[in-house]
């Protein structure tokens, strides 16, 4: 990485790194280890990313989409259930989660291919695990590809539309009972707020007792009483904001804008297609994550199981998203 840009994506993932690791050391010390072996092994990636060259990876578009959706389906076929859905998979000691891991093979798929409608295919296997937050997640990788194609804008808007007018009958019959009731806790949390508004009532509070500077680090009560759940994963956004306050917001939302711009100024600069449509699918997605699980906490969106890019604990998107990054800024 020798461009000016390629610069500010090492400082924002220094930042997030840092703050990532030293917010696992308090909220889960015993996952520290695992966590840093998880960053070793994704810098390990992103060096063999930087490697490949692109124009050769757009020869593999089927095979990646093929390879995407068989470790889509082996949770399923496994059917080791955790919070209701079938989504790990488990090679005896280790677990990884297959819709993290696809990113990437799925976004090289959408990049080359003529075809970006087959990216359903693995989005409705992931519904099938069940995993709404995992599938919006994968599907929002195909934004660029609309965004660019006016034909498949067209049929976008026209899909968002009939979604609209099937909202009824989704909301009946197409999500399962857990999902409606993280709908509706998120309109009215208050409504159960021991039971289903538990998760977001804990959240606001950490964040605001955080206040500008934090109540200190490894001092949060929320987090580190356990009022505050899923501390490490879900909801470690609180869990910073309580320990290290809004300068510890500043810090990270500082490091998703200069990812995500960088990310974007390099799509726009570039004049090969594909690798514009590769970098701009992972700066949406990074966005798109970051904008949901905070909201999330923040109790603006839904309850959905999004991990916050590289500060949740979880080394199937560390190791995904800094293999993307390599593919991006590759030789």
């Amino acid at each position: 990485m020798r461009s000016p840009r390629s610069i500010f994506v090492l400082i924002s993932l220094a930042i997030l790194m840092s703050i990532n690791l030293l917010m696992v050391h308090s909220m889960a010390p015993g996952l520290l280890f695992k966590q840093v072996i998880s960053w070793i092994i994704g810098l390990g990636l992103f060096l063999i990313g930087k490697q490949l060259n692109p124009k050769y990876l757009g020869q593999l578009k089927w095979p990646l989409l093929i390879i995407s959706s068989i470790l889509l389906i082996l949770p399923i076929i496994q059917n080791n259930i955790t919070r209701g859905s079938s989504r790990w998979l488990y090679l005896g000691p280790l677990s990884i989660q297959p819709s993290e891991i696809v990113k990437p093979l799925l976004m090289m798929f959408l990049a080359h291919s003529a075809w970006p409608i087959l990216h359903f295919i693995p989005v409705l296997i992931i519904m099938l695990q069940p995993d709404l937050g995992s599938a919006l997640s994968v599907l929002a990788l195909a934004i660029p590809n609309f965004l660019f194609d006016k034909k498949l804008l067209r049929i976008g808007l026209l899909a968002i539309f009939g979604l609209i007018l099937l909202s009824p009958l989704i909301w009946n019959f197409g999500l399962h009972d857990y999902q409606r009731q993280r709908v509706t806790t998120f309109l009215n949390p208050a409504q159960d707020p021991l039971g289903k508004g538990y998760n977001v009532i804990q959240s606001q509070i950490a964040i605001g007792s955080g206040g500008f500077f934090g109540k200190g680090y490894r001092k949060g009560t929320q987090g580190q009483l356990l009022f505050l759940p899923e501390k490490h994963t879900d909801f470690i956004f609180a869990a910073t904001s309580e320990e290290l306050g809004f300068i510890g917001i500043i810090f990270i939302i500082s490091a998703y804008y200069l990812l995500i711009s960088t990310l974007i100024k390099k799509a726009y600069t570039t004049d090969n297609r594909p690798q514009m449509i590769f970098t701009m699918g992972i700066a949406i997605q990074i966005w798109f994550q970051a904008t949901i699980n905070i909201g999330m906490n923040l109790g603006l969106f839904p309850v959905t199981g999004i991990p916050l890019p590289f500060l949740s604990v979880g080394g199937s998107s560390i190791m995904a998203l800094l293999f993307s990054l390599g593919i991006i800024f590759a030789v």
